[in-house]
């Protein structure tokens, strides 16, 4: 599955007419092209011309002259672009992956025991062969390319608000969320960080956002009858008991049809690392997954060897921060901290049973109380990898999971 004309065709512009791409031997099958694919690659390391000279002195001694061969190149191009041909070369390196997965699925599948993770990562290994192009990427590309997104950003900026928490002063401090990132959420029992976090996957989902909840602490019913409270402003505990009136039963008949529009997936079942891979992949993997929110990271099981549970914890918040990336998605990790922080101000040592935690999160933002009397929650982001840090006040409606912006 290969042109060899093709192949000639594409080292001619890169050699002569001083295109510019990124490709590997693994683009090309003939032995010749490969070592001088390689070989270019290797002076575009250094920043140095790429000559016919230049290539004959990294390849080194070769069964054919490699002078009369490079000079030779020009012949096959005809009347083909240089566009047209690495487009035609790229499908080939394509088909040749293709097959290459297939014949590996087809050697491992027999004895795969975790066969849902094994089929949710085959498919994204598809998706990142389908998902080559000629932008494949060199260090000037990618330079480029992110010109690009700021120049983008720049023009959404009025307008583009999707990932924004609706937390205000929080939001001024890190423009709402970011794909890639993972932000750790970390507080004691009872200060309202399940509430927090699923105020702002709610305010997402608003904006025709999918917000995949997965919860191992709370049932899917206890987490939608918050979503109720909120919304209807109904205290929880009579929605609870049952002890509602016909008008407030019309709250929240309309909060429940508001909730039924809303892109929300909860997952209460996946409780390994694994199994929430999985599901991520799986949701990603259709489209229906922009937001994954983590309550809390504590609570998730890991299946391997390790000998301690920081270890546990320190390979989940890895993983969580790797998946990020993968997927282009933000993460929210809820975190319980250590029973001191309680006593005093929280600080990153407090982030409990992992110092990991807090080098693989992008942004850590703790929540504690001060003031009792009037349900003042403080704030803090103590660590944003990409911009400032400070703290914000919110005020915590309890009894119907809201928080609430204060003016000032």
């Amino acid at each position: 599955m290969s042109d060899e004309e093709i192949e000639k065709a594409v080292l001619y512009y890169i050699i002569f007419e001083k295109e510019d791409c990124m490709l590997t031997d693994q683009d090309f099958e003939n032995i010749i092209h490969k070592k001088i694919i390689k070989a270019i690659n290797k002076l575009k390391s250094k920043r140095e011309e790429i000559s016919i000279l230049a290539i004959k002195s990294n390849i080194g001694e070769t069964e054919v002259n490699i002078l009369e061969y490079l000079s030779d190149l020009g012949k096959y191009i005809f009347n083909t672009s240089f566009q047209t041909s690495y487009k035609i070369l790229k499908k080939y390196t394509k088909k040749r992956q293709t097959v290459d997965l297939i014949k590996k699925i087809h050697s491992e599948i027999a004895v795969i025991e975790d066969i849902d993770n094994y089929i949710e990562k085959n498919i994204s290994t598809l998706q990142k062969i389908e998902m080559q192009t000629e932008t494949e990427d060199n260090f000037l590309n990618q330079t480029l390319n992110t010109l690009k997104k700021i120049e983008e950003k720049m023009a959404q900026k009025k307008e583009d608000y999707s990932l924004y928490t609706g937390f205000f002063e929080l939001d001024a401090l890190t423009d709402g969320l970011h794909n890639g990132e993972l932000t750790i959420v970390g507080a004691r029992p009872g200060v309202g960080k399940t509430t927090f976090a699923l105020q702002i996957a709610e305010k997402i989902s608003s904006r025709k956002k999918n917000i995949a909840f997965v919860s191992l602490e709370m049932s899917d019913t206890q987490i939608i009858t918050k979503m109720i409270s909120k919304i209807a402003r109904i205290n929880s505990r009579k929605i609870r008991n049952g002890s509602i009136n016909d008008e407030e039963v019309v709250k929240i008949t309309k909060a429940v049809t508001e909730i039924s529009e809303m892109n929300f997936t909860i997952l209460t079942k996946s409780t390994t690392i694994q199994q929430i891979e999985i599901e991520a992949r799986r949701l990603k993997n259709r489209n229906k997954l922009d937001l994954l929110v983590i309550d809390y990271l504590q609570l998730v099981k890991n299946v391997g060897n390790f000998t301690n549970r920081e270890q546990q914890v320190s390979d989940i918040s890895r993983t969580l921060k790797l998946l990020s990336l993968e997927l282009d998605i933000p993460i929210i990790a809820l975190c319980q901290l250590n029973r001191n922080a309680s006593k005093a101000e929280p600080t990153l040592a407090d982030l409990r049973e992992s110092g990991a935690i807090e080098q693989d999160a992008d942004n850590v933002i703790f929540l504690y109380q001060k003031d009792t009397e009037n349900n003042i929650i403080t704030v803090d982001l103590q660590k944003q990898r990409a911009g400032n840090v400070g703290t914000l006040h919110l005020k915590f409606n309890k009894v119907n999971s809201e928080f609430v912006n204060i003016e000032r």
